[in-house]
Order: structure tokens, then sequence, then C-alpha cells
């Protein structure tokens, strides 16, 4: 994480979504992510210190089939 002179916060970070399921809690279906290159996403975030020193975001961007999180 990079931290800005204006005390905001840059974080990139890549997920498989092939690795990561939903589970319906009042079914409990699985709901399984095909792996394909659409199921690696980069985020991309803008964070700021709140006043009791948590950080919290406050941007959120991603990209779905990022060629910069497939292995």
């Amino acid at each position: 994480m990079t931290v800005n002179k204006d005390g905001t916060a840059a974080l990139v970070y890549c997920e498989d979504q092939g690795k990561a399921y939903n589970k319906f809690l009042e079914t409990g279906k699985v709901d399984v992510t095909p792996v394909s290159k659409d199921s690696y996403v980069v985020y991309a975030a803008t964070l700021r210190k709140n006043e009791n020193g948590v950080w919290v975001t406050e941007r959120l961007s991603s990209q779905r089939g990022s060629a910069r999180c497939r292995p």
C-alpha cells in the first residue's frame, strides 16, 4: 500500500474467483465460479484513515479478466 501526501492510500490487489465461492445461507447451496480468463479480477482502491485511525475505502474499481492477475 502506498500512502500519498493528501493522506489517502492506494491499494491494488488480485483475486482468483475460481477459488472464491458464494454460499447461500438459507439453502446451503454453493455457487462455484468456473475457472476462465474472466475469473481473474484486479481491484484498485483508494483509502483514507477516519477519526478513529481505521482505514476506510473511499473508492473501489475492478477489472474482470485482467491479464495482470492471470498466472
